[in-house]
């Protein structure tokens, strides 16, 4: 069996996660391939990587929770995989304490349809990645040690299911765990329709110098440089580029982000908690 661990972690959470059970592959002797697709040179070689996994591979596949859902790359990565043969996969979202959405159950639906049936999975609370700037983040400082704790179990528990013990694969459905209400609120959300209502970045001319570092930091190429930074419809919201910039040319609001999402996270009342799935 190949492993490869594939994710996407603007905030830098999600590539933790990718971390501990690279981490815990190695431990277990299990060589993989782990690939960043917010890397420009993981994007350019996609096609390649997706063949590599279409073949006894076991595909342990993660994305931040974006809007209730996964990262766009992250659904486009797994709707252009070649059929699987003799392949499973097990994917896994971090979470900013509020609601993890159905991003899991609808990565799964869409991985078991391209022959990747999961052999696990997992929702992995995080530190809430518009709330840097906050001195008390939501899930702050998570994943943790437990979450950690957690996350090396569920590698463990897919190695040992093919290593003899009793195989099996989690449903899709076991995944759909959230209410009706909630799952009807996410059906009509996207990251693109997030962007219209969440701040607003503001580019401040008199401070940019047309450096590039808010392109190069873009993990999804949504920015391009012309008389300022010009973001197209693929953008998601990460704010990375207002990070990245060393001039504070790029700006936005986030006054009031954390009364909105401490109120968002009461309405949805998910538990804040790690929760790994595996095969009964």
């Amino acid at each position: 069996m190949n492993f490869f661990v594939v994710y996407i972690s603007p905030a830098g959470t999600t590539r933790r996660a990718a971390g501990i059970i690279r981490d815990e592959l190695a431990a277990r002797d299990r060589d993989c391939v782990s690939v960043d697709l917010g890397d420009r040179e993981a994007r350019a070689g996609r096609a390649g990587l997706q063949a590599a996994a279409a073949r006894d591979a076991c595909l342990f596949i993660g994305s931040p929770v974006y809007a209730g859902h996964a990262v766009p790359a992250v659904m486009d990565f797994i709707a252009e995989l070649p059929r699987g043969s003799s392949c499973c996969s097990v994917p896994f979202v971090t979470w900013g304490a509020v609601s993890s959405g159905v991003a899991l159950f609808e990565m799964a639906k869409a991985l078991e349809a391209q022959g990747y049936p999961a052999a696990a999975a997992a929702k992995i609370v995080a530190e809430h990645s518009l709330l840097w700037q906050s001195g008390s983040p939501l899930g702050r400082g998570r994943p943790d040690a437990d979450d950690g704790r957690r996350v090396r179990m569920m590698v463990q528990g897919v190695l040992e299911s093919m290593n003899g013990c009793p195989a099996g694969c989690v449903s899709p459905d076991a995944l759909n765990y959230q209410s009706e209400p909630v799952q009807k609120k996410f059906a009509g959300l996207s990251v693109s329709a997030a962007r219209k209502v969440l701040p607003q970045i503001v580019l401040d001319r008199d401070r940019c110098t047309l450096c590039g570092q808010c392109a190069a930091a873009c993990p999804v190429d949504a920015l391009s440089l012309d008389d300022g930074p010009i973001f197209d419809d693929s953008c998601i919201a990460c704010y990375n580029c207002l990070r990245a910039c060393p001039e504070h040319a790029l700006q936005a609001d986030f006054s009031q982000m954390q009364a909105g999402l401490e109120q968002r996270r009461r309405e949805f009342g998910e538990t804040c908690e790690t929760v790994v799935y595996l095969p009964c």
